[in-house]
């Protein structure tokens, strides 16, 4: 502090509210007494005033607070400004200059901070009332850290902020925050920016909105904390998934300036990589969900001790790996030698593939193979493959595939290489073979999907029966008839019906399991009671299982008794049901549902089935669920699967659906993660799609209405159009602007991939808005005005009296919010979501289709109504928020637009206009492709999504 009289002094005045405005910070403050009473007398921070009131100030100190005058101020800000245009930055030059000013008055902030103590400090902060305060201040030394701590209020779960400063921990509402500065009892901290960024997306993001939510709290909120490595306490309040287990050794072969060879120790624990010195535990969160990987210590130490004793000079290397000159290693064949010691211990070499300086073999691969026996459902080969002289034991081929390698340390230190043609023919049987020296057993159902070889015959399709082979050449031609529907069934099924049926029966002769995946609306529910009414003429006295969703039991039984009414039916459902009489009752097909199974499964599995029925069969989509457990114990001779969408979310959802169909198909699930669905949904990996479509195609039939329904009356799809009033759309507006700016600093500090949860997020929110702002938490509610639900009512009641209308939302508090307004506007509803009861549901199904019945709205949720409904009465369908699951949104419609409709039928989907909503139905023509690969109609849009394309959705 300079003092130029004993009564006035001369001071720095910080005004830290001025952070959210004009951006001036700092100005120069001279404080005079008059009879006490101190007078305040601001004037602009600039050189003279430094010179002249703080002269003694060392140079480098007034060049920091000078950045800090309005001059230095106004060009960092056109500086921004011309970065802005040269960039091109996809956003609003508001959201990105916001952004970017912030960033620089941090950085002069922290370049300012080590010479706070050199001046005299004073504040002007706002007061309770609207008035400022103008009161001494500092600057601390020390540095506040983020953390976090996640404690329940009643069952309220809540996310506490604490600011760790010196070792002490603070609850952040000790402190008055603007941005980066937070201040307590007239003294200033700086965090960093990180921490401020974080704090402001956490804003953004209440976290009290999924107060009730642990699964949705811990994705959203605790996902993305902690992958910014910041400390949080969850408490013991969340599951966390403990992987206690033996790890897989693995070995990463690399090299260092084209004259070293590298050898990385590593482990490999239930999928998760760990490498580096060891420590008790590693934690890590993914999708949400908290791992604590048990880490082996004595396992790790026989690696490196393995590794250590592998070469004299590894025994001074102590960096975490092991390295080797070229010339060294290939002395004595020491590289061949350790190569195979590590296969033969089962340890994964991985890496080959990249080293540059082995040379690669003359001989081409050569393979014999004969099948020895077939056990149960697998087949045992006899397999030699070999490189010139030199045989290959299977168990490194496998695993060097397995790797994803395609290259085999030779006896002679050359590399033998299965070129792409081997792969094709014998890549799918080594993969998932089980190996035991020169035998490899195989599932016998890669016979089914076996590529013909360059010999011709595929090498597992001789097990098939020639008389099975031929009927299913039969099938496969049009026109040609293979078994007869009993004429006890009461309908003449469709041509593809009949294809349908006769599909499953052939896969029952042959022992195999079925998933029928016909679009909603076709007719799944008629073919299997054809083909249970075939089986019964076959065998009178065998009992079949039907296992459907607890909504859907009683479909299944008007069902049977409208097609099949001589078939014996029992509803073994409900807290009267009795074991005994679905095991030994006069009864020929028991129904009965999932949670049921799941309950009864010790008794259940003790009965034997000629046939079990999955309806929606991606309700065991989950492996690890005990219903997928409990039905993979259920005894059957055949197995049938029914769903319009076996894969929902990613290509994992097929697993266990086929595992119960084909018992070992896709080997273990870590096998079938590693193999297929990480390579697909991650990678896209072209030619694992293909591996995967062709193995599974045999097994699974799917004909869409296109193909085969043209006798459907029409079905007309098309956009309404709602354009929000400005009150809505002022709301749209401000939340977008704000969502966008945390977006974007989020991928821009952590990247896309771990963005993609903030992403979802923030389009959530923005759909809600258009849907209705009453959606939003009340705080957030600045309108009530909804335009879709202004436009639904008016066509319901002018343009739609008469007619029977479906009406979706994804949202049951929405659909909740057009009940109240049907009420108030007297239109009479039926109201279906997922706490509807069975018998409930059927009931309002059933009066909605009769004639002459005078309700007409059918308020629906999109997830407990996309199936098995049958609303052929209805010829509107609202779709009162479209969303990118376009397979979901067409079983939506499929609710009406299926067999047994007479009326053309027109579905709209209520879209605001320059909206999220807007963008989403254009970004979906563009990633049309991967909604049609595999059976799904949905890969997982946002997984799919660039940062261009995010870009486009916050624009």
């Amino acid at each position: 502090m300079i003092s130029t009289k004993s009564d006035q002094k001369n001071v720095l005045l910080l005004q830290p509210h001025r952070l959210l405005s004009d951006h001036h910070l700092l100005e120069c403050l001279q404080i005079t007494k008059e009879k006490g009473i101190p007078k305040y007398v601001n004037s602009e921070l600039n050189s003279a005033e430094l010179n002249k009131n703080f002269s003694k100030l060392p140079k480098e100190v007034k060049d920091s607070l000078l950045h800090f005058s309005k001059e230095r101020i106004a060009l960092m800000k056109e500086e921004i400004q011309k970065k802005f245009t040269l960039q091109r930055a996809g956003v609003s030059y508001e959201v990105y200059s916001r952004s970017a000013i912030a960033r620089r008055l941090h950085e002069l902030m922290e370049r300012m901070k080590p010479f706070a103590a050199l001046v005299k400090w004073y504040h002007k902060v706002p007061g309770e009332k609207g008035n400022f305060k103008t009161a001494p201040g500092s600057f601390s030394t020390f540095k506040p850290q983020l953390q976090f701590e996640v404690t329940k209020n009643g069952n309220a779960l809540q996310l506490n902020t604490i600011i760790s400063i010196n070792g002490a921990a603070y609850g952040l509402d000790q402190f008055t925050r603007w941005q980066f500065l937070l201040l307590s009892g007239g003294e200033y901290f700086i965090l960093s920016f990180k921490d401020y960024q974080t704090l402001e997306w956490l804003q953004d993001n209440d976290p009290q909105q999924y107060s009730q939510q642990p699964q949705e709290f811990s994705e959203t909120i605790l996902a993305k904390l902690e992958s910014s490595d910041y400390t949080v306490n969850r408490n013991n309040l969340f599951q966390k998934h403990e992987i206690r287990e033996l790890p897989v050794n693995r070995v990463l072969l690399s090299e260092i300036s084209q004259s070293f060879l590298v050898l990385t120790p590593q482990w490999e624990y239930d999928g998760f990589i760990t490498e580096g010195p060891w420590k008790e535990t590693y934690e890590l969160t993914r999708n949400g969900q908290s791992f604590a990987i048990y880490r082996n210590q004595q396992a790790e130490k026989d690696l490196w001790q393995l590794l250590e004793g592998l070469h004299p000079n590894f025994e001074k290397q102590l960096n975490g790996y092991y390295y080797l000159s070229f010339e060294e290693a290939q002395k004595k064949q020491w590289f061949l030698k350790v190569y195979h010691k590590l296969l033969d211990l089962n340890i994964q070499v991985i890496g080959m593939d990249m080293l540059q300086h082995f040379r690669y073999s003359q001989h081409k691969v050569k393979t014999d193979v004969t099948i020895q026996k077939e056990v149960t459902d697998a087949l045992v080969l006899h397999m030699v493959i070999s490189f010139g002289e030199e045989e290959v034991a299977l168990t490194e081929v496998q695993k060097i595939i397995l790797a994803g390698q395609r290259a085999i340390l030779l006896q002679d230190g050359s590399l033998g290489i299965l070129h792409e043609e081997w792969l094709q023919t014998y890549g799918t049987i080594v993969r998932h073979g089980k190996i035991s020296k020169q035998e490899i057993q195989v599932p016998r159902w890669l016979a089914f999907s076996e590529e013909k070889t360059t010999e011709g015959t595929g090498v597992l399709k001789t097990v098939l029966q020639a008389g099975w082979l031929e009927k299913w050449q039969h099938w496969q031609q049009d026109g040609t008839m293979v078994y007869e529907v009993p004429a006890t069934v009461q309908a003449k099924l469709r041509p593809y019906q009949q294809k349908g049926f006769e599909w499953m029966l052939l896969l029952a002769e042959a022992g195999a399991g079925a998933c029928l995946a016909d679009d909603m609306g076709l007719g799944k529910t008629l073919q299997t009671i054809s083909l249970l009414t075939h089986q019964l003429t076959q065998k009178a006295s065998q009992r079949h299982l039907i296992v459907a969703p607890s909504s859907l039991i009683y479909n299944w039984s008007q069902e049977l008794q409208k097609f099949a009414p001589h078939v014996k039916v029992l509803i073994y459902h409900g807290g009267g049901r009795n074991i005994q009489e679905a095991a030994t009752g006069d009864y020929q097909v028991v129904i009965t549902s999932y949670g049921t199974v799941r309950q009864d499964i010790e008794e259940m599995c003790l009965i034997g089935f000629g046939t079990i029925v999955l309806d929606e069969s991606h309700n065991i989509k989950n492996p690890a669920a005990q219903i997928t457990k409990a039905v993979e114990r259920l005894q059957s001779n055949f197995r049938v699967a029914l769903s319009g969408t076996p894969v929902m979310n990613n290509t994992f959802d097929l697993y266990a659906q086929m595992n119960f169909l084909l018992p070992g198909i896709f080997g273990t699930r870590e096998f079938f993660r590693r193999e297929y669905a990480d390579a697909i949904d991650t990678h896209r990996d072209g030619e694992k799609i293909k591996t995967l479509q062709r193995i599974t195609a045999p097994f699974v039939l799917r004909r869409t209405k296109e193909q085969v329904a043209g006798d459907l009356p029409a079905k007309t799809e098309m956009v309404m159009w709602c354009k929000m009033s400005d009150a809505q759309k002022r709301l749209y507006d401000e939340v977008k602007d704000s969502i966008r700016q945390s977006v974007f600093l989020n991928i821009e500090n952590e990247g896309l991939g771990k963005s993609k949860l903030a992403v979802l997020q923030g389009m959530l929110k923005l759909r809600q808005i258009c849907n209705s702002p009453l959606l939003l938490p009340g705080e957030e509610q600045t309108c009530n005005d909804s335009v879709k639900t202004d436009l639904l009512m008016n066509e319901l009641q002018n343009n739609l009296k008469d007619q029977k209308v479906l009406v979706f939302s994804q949202f049951t508090t929405m659909l909740n919010l057009l009940a109240e307004k049907c009420r108030e506007e007297g239109i009479t509803y039926y109201h279906l979501d997922g706490s509807t009861a069975p018998e409930k549901r059927i009931e309002m199904v059933n009066r909605f289709q009769e004639d002459g019945n005078t309700t007409n709205v059918f308020l629906i949720s999109l997830k407990a109504g996309n199936a098995g409904l049958n609303l052929t009465a209805a010829g509107y369908v609202f779709l009162f928020d479209p969303w990118w699951n376009t397979a979901v949104q067409q079983q939506a419609i499929d609710r009406t637009h299926r067999i047994g409709q007479t009326k053309n039928v027109f579905a709209y989907k209520m879209i605001c206009k320059d909206t999220i909503e807007e963008k989403i139905i254009q970004l979906q023509q563009h990633k049309k492709q991967l909604a049609e690969e595999l059976i799904s109609e949905d890969e997982g849009f946002v997984k799919s999504l660039t940062e261009d394309d995010i870009k486009y959705l916050f624009s």
